[in-house]
């Protein structure tokens, strides 16, 4: 039984996000839809590295299914593309040991939030970024974000519903969070050994009403201590966030 890793890349804007889910399109249903086809057989995938939301984009997916078959690489990858939507492509594949897992095996996540920071919205842009018309201190959000990083219980930056979850741990370590500005586009990327659910889109929220000075920098201490989803920022839209990539 061979191990098949795949990279995936996808504009997420037609999809309720990665996981299956009953009567919505998605990722994996895409994906496993075109393995079946390609291999004659019902085929699943074992896991994936990251379960993004709907909305939300990929660049560097790793998904990983077990398969005998004896077709070489490049011959699955080519049919598998050939079989996929048009928003969705496998940028890489190869094989690993039987031990990979593409969720437990990793070591960190990497994701970028793009923020088009002009009056104007950009139509070449559109559905990859959030526009924001107000000016934002990019200068206050960087200091900001330096509470972030480290070692935290992030329970005041995930959903109402995991916030009550008292028994599910939300502790995370965030290994670099960088915000740099490239003409009117603001990127936001962090990494981390791991992300609660609308984390990085609530972290996003609320540095940028630091951004238009609704909210003092070091106020993000406070709220880490606070525990509480109602201390932070708005979720900021899906469309804006790219997972790039896996660590292993």
């Amino acid at each position: 039984m061979r191990n098949i890793k795949l990279v995936l890349e996808y504009d997420g804007s037609a999809f309720f996000g990665f996981q299956r889910q009953p009567h919505h399109p998605t990722i994996q249903e895409a994906l496993e839809k075109a393995l079946a086809t390609f291999f004659r057989r019902k085929t699943k995938i074992a896991a994936a590295s990251g379960r993004t939301d709907a909305g939300v984009h990929a660049e560097g997916q790793v998904v990983n299914f077990k398969i005998s078959s004896d077709k070489e690489l490049r011959q699955i990858q080519r049919g598998l593309n050939a079989l996929l939507p048009r928003p969705i492509v496998v940028s890489e594949i190869e094989e690993v040991p039987p031990g990979f897992h593409a969720r437990f095996s990793i070591k960190s996540k990497t994701y970028e939030y793009r923020v088009w920071n002009h009056p104007y919205r950009s139509p070449l842009i559109a559905g990859r970024a959030f526009h924001v018309p107000f000016p934002l201190d990019v200068a206050k959000m960087r200091r900001a974000a330096r509470f972030f990083v480290g070692k935290h219980d992030f329970r005041s930056f995930t959903s109402v519903t995991a916030m009550k979850k008292k028994d599910a741990s939300c502790v995370r370590t965030i290994k670099q969070f960088q915000i740099k500005k490239q003409g009117h586009l603001i990127l936001i990327r962090v990494e981390a050994d791991g992300f609660l659910y609308h984390m990085i889109r609530n972290m996003v929220g609320t540095l940028l009403e630091v951004g238009r000075g609704k909210r003092p920098s070091g106020e993000i201490a406070a709220i880490l201590r606070g525990g509480d989803r109602r201390l932070a920022g708005m979720t900021a839209p899906a469309e804006g966030l790219t997972f790039l990539k896996a660590a292993y």
